[in-house]
């Protein structure tokens, strides 16, 4: 006979899917980044928050560590923070690994990925893993990447943004800028 759980305690295999989608979900809640190299230039790595880069297409190269978020569409436009987050969490869905992970800082994926070979999870060893791993999980949950977002604070060196997904979960974003772009730095983390 096992001993039960205090209260109040789930068993860790109950645990998991929902610390990793938040953790994914959230990227904003676990940090580390990572990079990937600059996307093609062609149509299918459009980053704008309102497109979608197709699920069928493979990315074109494996992400490295000196990859710097996609370029914007229209070079003079600068990227919101909120807009920003939208866009990577479509690419992490997607999957589109390039997009997703030059979104998130170097730090932030290493947190995510030390989390969650900590948890148990095979395979995951780079942020390429981690966002295949995790698009694939929230696939077979039917999860859906509905969230609301509030600006929350708007300092110098970063904007934090309160996310609360569909399903429940929610985390601060710490939005931290490069150029004109906004990366999720490794302050983010999960809230509920």
């Amino acid at each position: 006979m096992t001993p039960a759980a205090p209260h109040g305690a789930r068993p860790r295999a109950a645990r998991r899917p929902r610390s990793l989608a938040l953790l994914v979900a959230l990227v904003v809640a676990a940090t580390t980044a990572c990079t990937a190299p600059a996307p093609p230039d062609d149509a299918t790595t459009t980053t704008t928050p309102t497109s979608r880069t197709s699920p069928s297409e493979p990315p074109a190269t494996e992400p490295t560590e000196t990859e710097e978020p996609p370029a914007s569409d229209d070079a003079g436009a600068a990227e919101s923070p909120e807009e920003a987050f939208r866009a990577w969490l479509a690419a992490s869905r997607a999957p589109d690994v390039e997009v997703a992970c030059g979104y998130m800082e170097p730090a932030l994926v290493d947190r995510m990925v030390a989390e969650m070979t900590a948890q148990g999870w095979p395979g995951i060893t780079d942020c390429a893993s981690m966002v295949t791993t995790t698009a694939a999980l929230y696939a077979a949950l039917g999860s859906v990447a509905d969230v609301e977002i509030q600006v929350r604070e708007e300092r110098p060196d970063a904007v934090v943004l309160g996310v609360v997904y569909a399903s429940g979960s929610c985390g601060s974003a710490v939005m931290v800028p490069d150029g004109t772009r906004w990366r999720i730095g490794e302050q983010s983390q999960e809230e509920c």
